[in-house]
């Protein structure tokens, strides 16, 4: 099915859905309260003043979200990303947010489960089972929350024990041989004061990108995940609560796979020196060159496969203890998150370069808060902990074709290049990372209530960080290639033993309106960091492996609207934010960089509504524009495609001058600038617009047998896959529609759906990066093609 002919069908499943909503009530429908704890209290999501999106667990039930991957079709301004392997995913809102490969690096968006921060970003992949909510919190959270964070903060709240034994058990099989198991159950101990709730999952899938390189039946981009979660509430009085949860998960899978956006063998594309690229000699080392004319075939020729194992697991416990209008609350949290990947780390099925990255990371937070609900005031205040350990050992190894591939990169002529001399088949590069983190923090809240209609809110955070950084990088020889400074990679550079010490004040002030009981208008002005750390990949010698903090300045306008006699929901938000000493993650073919060589501005809002226009039809909708562009970043990565490809240098280009200083580059290295000028691009994987509508129809068939037909629908704007802001990188917006019929049997409590997935099959792909040590080529992660299948659901 061609492109366009899906973009039609795909808009035309959306008009279908909203056309429907001429139909006439037969009783005035009512919209339900959504109550979160976006501020730390319980409140209903029209009187906080944040942009929040908010899902009931029955919500993500009914929509199918079974990962966090499929929260972003339904969340404007969220979007989750998953690149070389399982264990370098990355959350961002708002267009900013932190790139999975650096292990060294804070999230720029909070995720926190029941209350406990998740310091690895990677910890989250995993299936949402068993939720009683998420919600979704919009730009920066620099006093309430754990880890002050600056585009936002995600929670993710399970259900509780319960003292009624609910439970249920589901099932689900689809394509690509998918198997889906998940179940849980409450049971009472000790009736109303001790009850026990037990979860557990499992997912097992097929892949769908082959390896043509390898004689097996492993395929990339498989699923084989499974965990549980054990919890027991006590309720020994009406005033105390204590909550212990227990949970253990882990992903052992085939991922990820790259497919190639632009090769480097066609003779139109040279440097002015004549330097063709190295898919010109793939064949003639016995390997496979797969040209980029087969970028959606789902076709790969790795020397081996690459994979992803990761356990997460962890203890938390909170106490509650009401006294009045008091509420003291604890939150104690011990986690563990370990992780294994490998990759063949040249992208092809020629012999040169493997990678291996093994870490661990512990880590325990304690929160204790107490908060205050009065007549006019309200307030939170209390003290946050937070410590970690987190080791990495990344080691690179040399095949038999690494040398060919250098000389090809460094345009060394073949006849000049001695087997063994530069890159000795078997020497390697090993790099271990050992980093000690430290955070304590106090914060406090409040709401003043200045007339009935009028409310104040201010808070402030203190926070108070330390970080003992220690870096070894060894090699296995003395050839060339370690001492040369060619390859960042292998290059010898002295280690790192350093300590960061920082603190920060950041905070919010907000005004809000009541205009009646139903209307609502807020505007707020709020800050955040983001510490510093070391780069966890080896650089450049003229590069510093120490990164600073960040911070972020945001205001925003927002309302927040119900009306009642239609039964609907609008909520709009504006911001603007600028972020300074904003940290870069770019992989420019031979390291990770990070770097603080920048400014950043971001505007743009979100719209979100919900409608019940009859008793049994609900429209939902929002549309989140996100413009993030560097405002200032004169040092900055230099494209990797275009020069190649276009045969003319990147216009930013600079080099340093005798006094140091940067200056643009001269015809004689007008090819290979030390930096380059993205003053003005925009930030890369940021679709700057974002629009979904889905539509929910009830039906009845008899006294016992009742159902739903949901059909969603969203719009991703165009976007810059390079982190290298390469224009030759830019995709296309994209349209994907998902569609789920269910029957449910209301006298065995059984549900049956039938489900599809980007039914029409859109192809699509996420971060795109240069492939190592092969000028002009770039390879980019493909995204899911279509998924479908049958649910079974039975509760208890």
């Amino acid at each position: 099915m061609s492109r366009n002919i899906r973009n039609r069908a795909a808009r035309f499943v959306a008009m279908a859905a909203l056309a429907v909503v001429s139909i006439q009530a037969s009783a005035q429908p009512v919209l339900e309260e959504v109550i979160v704890t976006a501020q730390k209290r319980e409140q209903s999501l029209q009187d906080v003043p944040i942009s929040v999106s908010a899902f009931s667990g029955a919500a993500l039930q009914e929509a199918g979200i079974k990962d966090v991957f499929d929260l972003q079709t339904n969340t404007p301004g969220l979007t989750i990303d998953q690149n070389q392997n399982a264990t370098t995913s990355n959350f961002s809102i708002r267009g900013v947010g932190t790139g999975g490969n650096n292990f060294g690096q804070e999230s720029s968006v909070g995720l926190y489960v029941d209350g406990v921060y998740r310091s690895r970003q990677s910890s989250m992949i995993n299936q949402l089972v068993d939720m009683a909510s998420v919600e979704v919190l919009r730009g920066p959270q620099g006093t309430l929350f754990g880890r002050n964070t600056l585009s936002g903060a995600v929670q993710f709240l399970t259900e509780a024990p319960d003292h009624e034994g609910t439970a249920f058990l589901e099932a689900t099989v689809g394509n690509y041989d998918l198997i889906n198991l998940s179940g849980a159950a409450s049971f009472s101990a000790i009736e109303d004061v001790l009850a026990f709730r037990v979860t557990g999952f499992s997912s097992q899938r097929d892949g769908w990108i082959e390896n043509i390189a390898l004689d097996t039946s492993d395929e990339i981009f498989d699923r084989d995940r499974w965990g549980w979660r054990a919890q027991a509430l006590w309720t020994p009085t009406d005033d105390l609560t204590v909550r212990v949860i227990v949970d253990d998960s882990e992903v052992d899978e085939v991922c990820c796979g790259s497919t190639v956006l632009y090769d480097n063998n066609r003779e139109d594309m040279r440097y002015d020196d004549g330097r063709v690229g190295s898919d010109a000699g793939l064949e003639d080392r016995g390997a496979t060159f797969i040209p980029e004319s087969r970028l959606f075939d789902n076709k790969v020729a790795y020397n081996m496969n690459p994979t992803s194992e990761s356990e997460d697991s962890g203890v938390s416990i909170q106490v509650d203890y009401a006294m009045g209008d008091y509420t003291l609350t604890s939150i104690s949290g011990w986690r563990y998150f370990d992780s294994f990947d490998t990759i063949d780390a040249d992208f092809t099925d020629a012999d040169a370069l493997f990678d291996t990255n093994d870490a661990e990371q512990e880590s325990f937070s304690q929160e204790l808060r107490v908060s205050f609900i009065g007549d006019r005031l309200n307030y939170v205040a209390g003290a946050y902990y937070f410590e970690q350990t987190l080791d990495t050992v990344s080691t690179l190894t040399l095949g038999e074709d690494s040398e060919w591939m250098a000389g090809v990169f460094a345009n060394i002529p073949l006849d000049l290049i001695f087997q063994g001399t530069f890159f000795p088949p078997g020497d390697f590069a090993s790099d271990l990372n050992e980093q000690d983190h430290e955070s304590w923090a106090v914060f406090g809240q409040f709401d003043y209530q200045l007339t009935d209609a009028l409310t104040l809110t201010a808070g402030l955070r203190y926070s108070d960080e330390t970080k003992d950084l220690k870096a070894t990088y060894t090699e296995s020889s003395d050839a060339i290639g370690f001492t040369s400074g060619l390859f960042p990679p292998t290059t010898r550079r002295p280690g790192v033993d350093e300590t960061l010490e920082d603190d920060e004040l950041t905070g919010t002030i907000k005004l809000s309106y009541f205009m009646n009981n139903d209307i609502m208008l807020y505007g707020s002005f709020g800050t955040g960091y983001k510490a510093g750390g070391t780069n966890t990949d080896r650089l450049a010698t003229n590069q510093d492996q120490i990164f600073d903090s960040e911070t972020i300045e945001s205001f925003e306008i927002g309302m927040k609207a119900e009306f009642p006699d239609q039964a609907l929901r609008l909520n709009v938000s504006l911001y603007m934010a600028d972020i300074d000493d904003f940290q870069v993650g770019t992989f420019t073919g031979d390291a990770f960089n990070l770097t603080n060589a920048a400014t950043v501005e971001t505007y743009g809002g979100e719209v979100e509504v919900i409608w019940q226009a009859t008793d049994n039809l609900m429209i939902t909708g929002g549309y989140s524009k996100a413009v993030a562009d560097f405002d200032d970043f004169a040092n900055g990565n230099c494209w990797t495609v275009s020069p190649f490809r276009l045969g003319r240098p990147d216009p930013g280009g600079q080099v340093r001058d005798e006094n140091g200083d940067l200056v643009p580059t001269d015809p004689s290295n007008e090819f290979f600038p030390e930096t380059c000028d993205r003053t003005g691009d925009r930030l890369g994987t940021n679709p700057e617009d974002f629009f979904t509508v889905s539509g929910r129809q009830d039906f009845r068939l008899g006294d016992s047998v009742s159902g739903f037909v949901l059909a969603e629908y969203s719009y991703t704007g165009d976007m810059i896959l390079d982190q290298n802001n390469d224009p030759l990188t830019e995709q296309s917006s994209y349209d994907l529609v998902n569609l789920r019929v269910a029957m449910l049997f209301e006298n065995w409590d059984l549900e049956v759906t039938a489900w599809g997935r980007n039914i029409f099959d859109e192809e699509y792909n996420g971060t795109a990066f240069p492939f190592p040590l092969q000028a002009g080529k770039e390879g980019a992660y493909r995204r899911e093609p279509r998924t479908y299948g049958l649910t079974l659901r039975k509760d208890f």
